[in-house]
């Protein structure tokens, strides 16, 4: 589970840095007007197939045994991964719609497993710490490892690393585990349930979470700075911020806020995402963008952690709540792409001072809703 969340993660973040010379590949050398419009329409493409899709992929793992389903989605994102290279732009655009369906399939599946895995919280809080630092481990590794992958074959640059992901589905299904981690067992008794109010609150901090997240990358491959001259310094700086998202983990790991301090951890996270975001819209140069970068990768990685660990602590329905929770995730990861393509182009700073705006609000409605949920505050 660990090395297919990776993999999954690696393959999104590996895509980026590229996007703007497959899009000028997909036009045959023609460079026009419409050419920033497609890169924002590509980002957006890839978090729209999880939205169509990952609450089918969770409602039907509540109900099946789902090891088939996420060795298939592994191979595919393996196989729509390996073929991005010199396509047309109507092929590339059925090759990202494809692996963000798989995408979605594979992270709520990944952390369910995690979920049945578990045999009590401070458990469950643990596997899900080390899945998400695996899947922010692959946002770190990604880019890397596309340069790596193009240094062998230019004209398609991740082809190897398509490859690779591919062998992943392969030890995934010829790995032996037991059969409760792939199927749901009704427990007897469920415990209570959230109110709506709190689980609104845990999709908003999602969405917050990763539209922050994808207007700095979008920003970072779409206006790029002065101070970033190519494509190898955004791929640093996209490292770097999967690096932060991986060091949160890792950080939360030892803490153990996640459990029994989860109220005032979203408060400081969602303080410091709305920083993070102010010092990017105003930063001239790279030691100011990389302290944005990682400090906004790593507030919105544990916001993330966050609302998936409570939102699927009611057993029954898990992983549709899961599904639904990465839906909400590709909610932000499509609407910021698609509001930089129909903005002007000075303007994609609106994105994210609104993003900021969020932020504020969220900050100030986390408590009254987790009070009254009467847990750890």
């Amino acid at each position: 589970m660990l090395v297919a969340i990776g993999a999954a993660a690696a393959a999104q973040t590996a895509f980026l840095p590229w996007l703007p010379s497959l899009v000028d590949a997909g036009q045959n050398g023609q460079k026009l007007d419409s050419h920033a419009v497609h890169v924002a329409m590509l980002s957006a493409i890839f978090p729209l197939g999880g939205l169509l899709t990952a609450p089918l992929w969770g409602w039907l793992s509540d109900r099946y045994n789902f090891r088939t389903l996420l060795v298939l989605a592994v191979a595919a994102l393996g196989l729509t991964t390996a073929l991005t290279g010199t396509t047309s732009l109507p092929q590339l655009y059925l090759l990202r719609i494809l692996a963000g369906a798989s995408f979605g399939a594979i992270v709520p599946l990944c952390l369910l497993v995690g979920s049945h895995a578990a045999s009590h919280t401070a458990e469950k809080a643990r596997l899900f710490t080390m899945l998400t630092a695996s899947l922010f481990l692959g946002d770190f590794a990604g880019p890397i490892l596309a340069e790596a992958s193009a240094r062998f074959l230019s004209q398609t640059p991740l082809l190897y690393f398509g490859v690779g992901v591919c062998s992943v589905a392969i030890a995934l299904a010829l790995t032996r585990s037991p059969k409760h981690y792939w199927l749901m067992e009704r427990p007897a008794e469920n415990g209570p349930e959230d109110s709506k109010l709190v689980v609104l609150i845990l999709l908003g901090l999602t969405v917050v979470g990763a539209g922050g997240l994808t207007a700095i990358h979008l920003s970072l491959v779409l206006h790029r700075p002065q101070t970033l001259l190519g494509r190898e310094q955004i791929a640093l700086m996209l490292s770097l911020c999967g690096l932060a998202m991986l060091a949160a983990q890792v950080f939360h790991a030892k803490l153990g806020w996640l459990v029994t301090r989860p109220a005032p951890l979203v408060a400081g996270m969602l303080f410091l995402l709305g920083v993070a975001l102010w010092l990017f819209s105003l930063a001239q140069s790279r030691s100011a963008i990389a302290a944005a970068v990682f400090a906004a990768g790593w507030s919105a990685a544990t916001l993330r952690l966050i609302a998936s660990f409570w939102i699927s602590a009611p057993r029954n329905h898990s992983g549709l709540r899961l599904g639904i929770q990465h839906a909400v995730a590709s909610v932000g990861q499509v609407v910021v792409p698609l509001a930089t393509a129909l903005s002007r182009t000075g303007s994609h700073r609106t994105v994210l001072w609104a993003t900021i705006f969020a932020c504020i609000v969220l900050l100030l409605a986390v408590p009254m809703a987790w009070r009254r949920t009467g847990r750890h505050t």
